[in-house]
């Protein structure tokens, strides 16, 4: 019947409204798509691993599963910062919310024929002063008390807008993941799960010992694996790209249950023997385009059995993908980085006027405090002009 949405693979047919043309058509009319959708879409904390060489459309097949997932779960995007890698979010028919560090300067920004100004309908910005804060900036909204709402797109923007002075970076995205795993044991996480989790370029936050020696981001790698072993089960699932196979921890990389291969895969048998198949079936995934690659379920099949699934290039609107080439990220100040002013302000004010929070001390009392530490150092300024008009000496 005419304008009658056809309903199949027992989906909801309000979730179905929900989804564009094509993606309707794909998840109930054809057969890898009501598996993908049944096995990985509605499946709540299904792992993928996405794995291709640089160039092989990586970061864009995290956009497609993004759009898949965006209207069952709750989406959070830790940011490489790479050039411009957040702004097809921006396209996606959802709110974005970008969550920064304190004291970090970040900006979106548009360049028009009066130079470059504010977005018209600019993304949300929220600042937290600790990393275990973000998981509460990307509590899911409840508009009716009741029902979850999965209207917006949370990004982590952590990467460049936090000095690696000191490990200070690496200790926020380990507070950032230990959080994650020691709030939602204890029951006092935010409203956040169901959610997917993106770490695109994985390695540069999770790296084993075989790509670096770094203490810190062993130990991060460490925590990570704990939350891919646990989050599970609270209805959290991550969504890792590496360049390579072995680029992430063995105990990371096997409980991935999917995987999605891209250009320049590969695998060996005594790696993964499931993916070896696939990785040695022509055409091999070193034929693959730059929008091709092939899913692998958890039970280690893939359908089609040979051709590759071809994805869609991100902005999908064409307009879109002109409107991102005139907008600009701007990276200023990080988080953990000093100004000459706030040095200024910490020689010439007493440390402990910046740590009344830690007195408990009522705003009143607070200011009367400062009142009177004004007060006496303006006497002093008063004295010394005094004695200088009097002819007198600090040595007198």
């Amino acid at each position: 019947m005419t304008g009658t949405k056809r309903v199949g693979a027992g989906i909801n047919p309000k979730y179905l409204e929900k989804l564009s043309y094509n993606q309707e058509n794909f998840f109930t009319k054809t057969p890898v798509g009501v598996k993908y959708a049944k096995e990985f879409v509605f499946n709540s904390g299904s792992h993928l691993f996405i794995v291709g060489n640089t160039g092989s459309g990586k970061t864009q097949k995290g956009y497609n599963i993004l759009d898949d997932l965006k209207n069952s779960e709750n989406q959070i995007w830790i940011s490489t910062s790479k050039s411009k890698e957040i702004l097809p979010l921006l396209c996606m028919n959802k709110k974005v919310r970008i969550i920064i560090p304190k004291g970090a300067e970040f900006e979106v920004l548009e360049r028009t024929s009066a130079g470059e100004v504010e977005l018209e309908h600019p993304p949300e910005i929220i600042e937290v002063s600790r990393a275990s804060e973000a998981w509460d900036a990307a509590t899911i909204p409840m508009p009716d008390g009741h029902h979850k709402s999965f209207d917006r797109i949370n990004i982590f923007e952590f990467r460049d807008t936090i000095t690696e002075k000191d490990g200070l970076r690496s200790q926020w995205m380990i507070e950032l993941f230990e959080s994650l795993s020691s709030r939602t044991r204890a029951g006092t996480i935010a409203n956040i799960f169901p959610c997917a989790i993106y770490l695109d370029e994985a390695q540069w936050l999770l790296a084993g010992s075989r790509i670096t020696k770094d203490g810190g981001r062993i130990r991060n790698s460490s925590i990570v694996i704990e939350n891919v072993l646990e989050m599970r089960s609270a209805g959290c699932r991550f969504v890792m790209f590496a360049q390579s196979y072995k680029n992430i921890p063995p105990a990371i990389r096997e409980n991935l249950n999917n995987t999605l291969l891209c250009r320049g895969a590969h695998v060996e048998s005594e790696e993964n023997d499931a993916l070896a198949h696939w990785c040695r079936l022509y055409p091999t995934p070193s034929y693959y385009k730059v929008n091709q690659g092939k899913f692998v379920f958890a039970d280690g099949t893939s359908f089609p059995p040979v051709k590759p699934w071809e994805f869609p290039l991100y902005p999908i609107c064409a307009i879109d993908r002109e409107w991102i080439k005139k907008i600009r990220l701007k990276y200023g100040r990080r988080h953990g980085e000093h100004i000459e002013q706030e040095e200024i302000e910490e020689e010439c004010i007493p440390g402990w006027i910046g740590r009344f929070h830690a007195l408990d001390l009522t705003p009143e009392k607070q200011n009367a405090i400062v009142e009177r530490w004004t007060a006496e150092a303006e006497e002093r300024v008063r004295d010394i002009d005094r004695w200088s008009a009097e002819g007198v000496t600090l040595d007198d």
